[in-house]
């Protein structure tokens, strides 16, 4: 961790490593797409109808990204699960990219359900951020990412559940 300006409390702008590795952990689907040009690709082809919503989740999204990996605590250690705390919300951290990978591998193979991207791929990225945040006790990252969760998992819904 890099702290450079103080916010507050024990709250710096700086780079947090652990974050900077999260994200590049949530952007591997992403890095090997090219790799595996799925034939079907509706991710990727969304077209959104409602503007505003998906302005609001561009915005929370990349908010949520940069606390993520901009905001780092001088209390909190690089990787700890002592605490009962650190352990739940670090297992359900790993639970939700698991999740993720799983519902990307289906996409992958071309099972493009609509229910399943909407869990996998819009619902627990945000989730993900939520629970790295809260395990790493970076409660703006977290209150950013609960936005994230609603606003992404709702477009998710608008474009493959109900618009089908």
């Amino acid at each position: 961790m890099i702290k450079f300006v103080h916010l507050f409390r024990n709250y710096y702008l700086g780079i947090s490593f652990i974050g900077i590795i999260a994200f590049v952990i949530q952007e591997i689907p992403y890095i090997i797409m090219p790799l595996i040009k799925p034939s079907s690709n509706p991710i990727m082809n969304m077209q959104n109808e409602i503007l505003w919503i998906e302005k609001i989740q561009g915005l929370v999204g990349v908010l949520s990204m940069l606390l993520l990996m901009l905001v780092v605590r001088d209390d909190i250690k690089f990787f700890s699960i002592e605490t009962t705390k650190e352990k739940v919300y670090f297992v359900l951290t790993i639970l939700m990219i698991l999740i993720n990978f799983v519902g990307w591998t289906f996409y992958f193979l071309g099972y493009q359900y609509g229910w399943l991207i909407v869990i996998s791929q819009f619902a627990v990225v945000p989730l993900y951020y939520l629970f790295f945040g809260l395990w790493k006790s970076n409660y703006l990252l977290s209150g950013t990412a609960f936005l994230f969760f609603i606003i992404h998992t709702i477009n998710g819904y608008l474009n493959f559940i109900i618009k089908k």
